[in-house]
């Protein structure tokens, strides 16, 4: 495997992948929109393919929850649906790659410069993907793993890169300009200062700005249920807290609880107790530094009147609010803390929602209560509805958008 060059501090412009040496961002430019090729070209498909098994066998990748979950998701059978889904998209005329997409990676969520690549690579794109000088360890191994793959597949890689940079509005201008399309990660920050950095006349843009997420729970429901299937919802609630320390923008933050107070207090003392277990089995031996930040969040949260209780765990760290209306921190603690509030039912969360709200994560809701939730939580801003345990799933389909339009245009014919 290549040695990856240390990222530099600000100003000098690196090739990541593939390592170029130098600054030859230039010549790349030039040449990288003629490479752009059909949509989910048999060459592109191998190449993430390769890319699948050389995560599965990296010993540190194929073990990391996040890094298990994106070689699924670039498995021949998840691209075949993506492709279905592709193919059945409206519109008269041809579906053609953008040209050359520029994409921002946001430096909390280590693997999603990937899937943001790859749905562009699928769409036949080009593309340049900045990411962060603090590179953390999994990103760094999983650019030794995309730099594996461009040696295998060095024809259908041509015309991508993955590059870093300090804040240089030289280098993002250049890059911008360059471009047909830019794609932006990161917090409201970010979005607000690239957006004044000027893009091609032509060019289109979308941003993904800071978001929150929650949970909902219906208490009687889930007292209903046996050991196997609160088991197995503390698992899969596990799986939406454990990756990128509980900071994505789609893992809740807040669990809202739906019934009567005694029902709730029931329900979410025996969730606690097996969300702690399902926590320790996922990451193994606690981390004292996410313990102490929890530990922190909570005692400012009491010492202001928002918290009630607190129920700390190696683990996980359970705050009972106030009020629901206290339920949400003006910061994020992330970590395994969950704030918790009980609300009589799902008519009473839609006004603590706002329009950067992006996840709601539930169980034990009916049809009929998923619709309401879905009429009210959607003018206020909430994008998605999903089973708890599928927050992090990632899909063309985000934040209320339909990233097929931004990788590609349409060709009229008639």
């Amino acid at each position: 495997m290549p040695h990856l060059p240390d990222a530099p501090s600000s100003g000098i412009l690196t090739f990541l992948v593939p390592e170029a040496g130098g600054s030859a961002l230039d010549a790349f430019l030039a040449d990288a929109r003629s490479f752009a090729g059909p949509p989910f070209a048999p060459e592109r498909i191998a190449a993430l393919e390769s890319l699948s098994r050389i995560l599965l066998a990296h010993p540190r990748l194929k073990r990391d929850p996040a890094g298990a979950s994106l070689a699924f998701w670039l498995r021949k059978a998840s691209i075949a649906n993506l492709e279905a889904g592709y193919r059945l998209l409206p519109g008269p005329g041809a579906r053609v790659p953008a040209g050359l997409v520029f994409h921002v990676a946001p430096a909390n969520v280590d693997t999603l410069f990937i899937y943001s690549w790859a749905l562009s690579f699928l769409c036949g794109n080009s593309n340049v993907v900045r990411l962060t000088t603090r590179l953390s360890p999994q990103m760094s191994d999983l650019l030794v793993c995309l730099d594996a793959t461009f040696v295998e597949h060095p024809g259908a890689c041509r015309g991508n890169a993955f590059v870093t940079y300090g804040h240089d509005d030289a280098i993002t201008t250049g890059i911008s300009l360059a471009c047909d399309s830019r794609i932006v990660w990161g917090g409201d920050e970010t979005v607000q200062r690239l957006r004044s950095i000027p893009l091609a006349p032509h060019a289109s843009e979308r941003s993904f700005a800071s978001k929150r997420s929650l949970s909902v729970i219906a208490a009687a429901p889930y007292l209903k249920a046996g050991d196997p299937a609160r088991d197995q919802l503390a698992d899969r609630m596990s799986a939406d807290l454990a990756p990128f320390a509980q900071m994505a923008c789609s893992s809740p933050q807040v669990l809202y609880w739906l019934g009567a107070d005694e029902q709730c207090r029931e329900a979410q003392s025996d969730m606690g107790r097996r969300l702690e277990a399902a926590m320790a089995a996922r990451l193994g031996e606690p981390d004292l530094g996410f313990a102490v930040r929890r530990l922190t969040h909570s005692f400012d949260r009491a010492a202001s009147g928002a918290a009630s209780s607190v129920n700390h765990r190696p683990h996980t760290t359970q705050v009972a609010s106030t009020s629901p209306s206290d339920a949400e921190a003006e910061e994020a603690c992330g970590a395994g803390l969950l704030n918790n509030a009980f609300l009589a039912s799902v008519g009473e969360l839609t006004p603590l929602l706002r329009r950067n709200h992006q996840t709601i994560s539930y169980f034990g809701l009916t049809e009929r209560e998923r619709g309401d939730l879905a009429l009210g939580a959607g003018k206020d801003g909430v994008d998605r509805i999903v089973p708890i345990g599928r927050a992090l799933e990632f899909g063309p389909y985000w934040d209320g958008f339909n990233l097929w339009d931004d990788l590609s245009r349409l060709v009229l014919v008639e």
